[in-house]
């Protein structure tokens, strides 16, 4: 087994995850805009998005399984390497159907990445460490995605609109040389990573019939939603036809609740590890409801800001006790599989999110997607109170010991 530090988990855990996440948010501010300029209608642009969550979504549980039988170095390579080379061509695309092919290869990629780190992350933390790490694990992430657009947008006023794919090229670049030197594959002690148990009916059965795993994926189905459906749509929508807001008070409250998600989450991966995942994972809904149900009751940029960070809160410890339960209920299963599973459901979410909503706006209005949103988090919090099973908590050691 391999040892670990303070320098090898920074080096093979955060700083590739900051890298990564630095190039995907650098292109978002431009991905729309870029695929307007092979002049296409604004319906045909969105796929610039939805094409790359659809690579996310067909490559989950078949990335899962190879991490499973080949390891999580070569699909965290492949995937890094998949990341970097699309990123290029997607600045050197003639066409836009050649633009949406590279960037559902560049979702096959994020996939593999995610999924083969999300693996490693099973098999080389023990229960009582697994909140905190991820804390620090999404800290990484988040300043990453923070820093993104603000770069993205920069250079691609100062070059053009191609600028910030090659920088994410050269980010993609950086954390696979990272993940060739210091990345190791680890045989847990810890857990039964399952690496060598073949691919069965039984083993989609157990996981699907784990009560505990089940209501850790629906809640990142719902966090997911939340995030793409409310944060990533719906916002922006209220904001301009409701309130009336300009683009940059806008962009200024969805800051608001990133912002809050960095301040917290390492708060909150401490408080998955003390209290429990279930009571974070409950606390975290039930915050996130609350905001749900105060963003149509809004009707300024200050309230809207107020609702912003709830959300952040909310969102924050409902990202990471879900993965520690999910981790901590499939102990004995392939960890490939398992994580793969877990990301298939919140990519689910990400997928159907904005169009769910986008729907119910058509039909109902502005207001009526939060009330739905709310309702969904709110049933999504009662079905786990009532079904799922702590699987650690150190207060509870604590007290018993």
């Amino acid at each position: 087994m391999v040892e670990r530090s303070a320098l090898s988990d920074i080096m093979s855990l955060y700083v590739p995850s900051f890298f990564i996440f630095l190039g995907m948010s650098l292109v978002s501010p431009i991905l729309p805009i870029y695929a307007r300029s092979y002049g296409v209608s604004y319906a045909l642009a969105s796929l610039a998005i939805s094409m790359y969550a659809i690579g996310r979504f067909i490559a989950d549980i078949p990335t899962g399984m190879a991490a499973d039988r080949f390891g999580r170095k070569p699909i965290m390579v492949l995937g890094t390497i998949l990341l970097t080379v699309t990123s290029f061509l997607n600045a050197l695309a003639s066409s836009f159907w050649e633009f949406l092919s590279y960037r559902l290869i560049q979702g096959v990629g994020s996939s593999m990445w995610m999924t083969g780190r999300t693996a490693l992350l099973a098999d080389m933390l023990k229960p009582e460490e697994r909140g905190r790490v991820m804390g620090y694990f999404q800290a990484f992430m988040l300043i990453g995605s923070s820093a993104g657009p603000t770069i993205g947008g920069i250079v691609a006023a100062i070059w053009d609109l191609r600028t910030p794919f090659y920088f994410y090229a050269l980010t993609g670049l950086v954390s696979l040389v990272i993940t060739i030197v210091w990345i190791r594959e680890i045989e847990s002690p810890h857990d039964g990573r399952g690496k060598g148990q073949p691919l069965s009916i039984q083993v989609f059965s157990r996981l699907l019939s784990n009560r505990s795993y089940m209501m850790a994926c629906l809640a990142t189905f719902t966090v997911f939603f939340m995030r793409t459906g409310i944060r990533g749509t719906m916002i922006p929508l209220y904001g301009d036809g409701v309130l009336g807001l300009d683009t940059a008070s806008i962009g200024a409250v969805i800051s608001y609740a990133t912002f809050t998600n960095l301040l917290l989450t390492i708060p909150f991966g401490y408080s998955t590890d003390y209290f429990g995942r279930k009571p974070t994972i409950l606390f975290s809904l039930i915050v996130t409801a609350a905001s749900s149900l105060m963003f149509p009751m809004t009707s300024d940029y200050f309230q809207l800001s107020l609702a912003a960070v709830l959300l952040g809160i909310g969102t924050t410890g409902a990202g990471q006790a879900p993965l520690a339960l999910a981790t901590d209920a499939s102990i004995n299963e392939p960890k490939g599989l398992s994580m793969g599973l877990y990301r298939l459901f919140g990519d689910v979410g990400f997928v159907i999110g904005p169009i769910a909503l986008g729907l119910i706006s058509d039909y109902y209005g502005l207001r009526t997607p939060f009330y739905f949103t709310a309702v969904l988090v709110f049933i999504n919090a009662l079905l786990i109170l009532l079904l799922a099973e702590e699987t650690y908590s150190r207060r509870k050691l604590d007290r018993s010991g």
